[in-house]
């Protein structure tokens, strides 16, 4: 059975990558505005699943400056594209973007080049495996005219909640993902009695002006190494601290759901935003099928 889902799998990734290949057809953008900043960590395997992503998204918003984080892999020949197809105001080298202080892995190269320019712009974090397949996309748009940070969720009707509900809300769990343990350990945090919590996705997340800077996450990451160790600097600690800095921002909060969703191998009817998570990527053809619906919309 795995053998024949891993052959699945496979062919659902190669029969994307040969629909995706017409994105390259589309119309390039015409960035305008210097708000919000729009940053993407972006690798060379995933150019083309990138062009899908900033173009639909772009389509919905219709402003605000590009930024990609090049995470070492982006050839000459990706940038001339990516020049063409998108003009990004700047690109920055993953390689330049660290702290002594907090994980080194790839994930958090995202937040610290956003601590970069939210010291006086709103801006947004954009994965390349996401599609934006409604219009106007009113809820973001209303989150960066009234400089307030949101996150992509992970059921409906999700609120905010205190992070000593949360906490108590994860001692039943017995996973040993970095995520876990951390909220495990919320309730001893500084001022976890005053704190709140979302667990979201960081997939998708939007960041008002000063709602946190590198020294802020120094600090939560210096706090998190003294409760779980060296477990913090596995995968997901980004999304952890990315869910703190949102729900703890002023008037921070979920985007709602599903219009705003994870691919988990369900189709949601209404939707505006897709964010399509790694382990069911490509599952039943989904991102395939409405690959080839954007692009036929971006080229007529």
């Amino acid at each position: 059975m795995q053998f024949v889902q891993a052959i699945s799998k496979e062919y659902n990734r190669r029969f994307f990558d040969w629909v995706a290949r017409d994105v390259l057809k589309t119309n390039p953008l015409q960035p305008s505005g210097d708000s919000p900043v729009i940053v993407s960590m972006l690798c060379h395997r995933d150019v083309r699943m990138y062009l899908l992503a900033i173009k639909s998204f772009y389509r919905a918003l219709g402003r605000g400056r590009i930024v990609i984080i090049n995470d070492g892999t982006l050839t000459q020949k990706d940038i001339d594209l990516l020049n063409l197809h998108v003009k990004p105001s700047e690109y920055v080298e993953a390689s330049d973007l660290s702290s002594p202080h907090c994980p080194e892995y790839i994930s958090w190269k995202k937040l610290f080049c956003i601590a970069r320019y939210i010291k006086d712009t709103y801006t947004i974090q954009l994965d390349s495996d996401t599609l934006t397949v409604g219009s106007g996309l009113p809820d973001v748009q209303k989150h960066i005219d009234t400089d307030t940070s949101f996150i992509l969720g992970t059921w409906k009707n999700q609120q905010p909640t205190s992070m000593l509900e949360a906490a108590i809300a994860a001692q039943a769990n017995q996973s040993t993902h970095v995520q876990m343990l951390a909220e495990k350990c919320f309730d001893r945090l500084p001022g976890s009695d005053t704190l709140k919590y979302i667990r979201g996705c960081s997939g998708f997340d939007g960041f008002a002006v000063q709602s946190f800077d590198l020294a802020y996450l120094e600090a939560f990451s210096q706090q998190m190494y003294s409760l779980i160790g060296n477990k913090w600097n596995e995968w997901g600690s980004e999304q952890t601290t990315s869910n703190v800095i949102v729900a703890n921002s002023d008037r921070g909060a979920v985007l709602p759901y599903p219009k705003y969703y994870n691919y988990w191998g369900e189709v949601e009817n209404g939707s505006d935003f897709i964010h399509f998570v790694g382990s069911y990527r490509y599952h039943g053809g989904v991102y395939r099928r409405l690959a080839r619906r954007i692009i036929r919309e971006l080229s007529a």
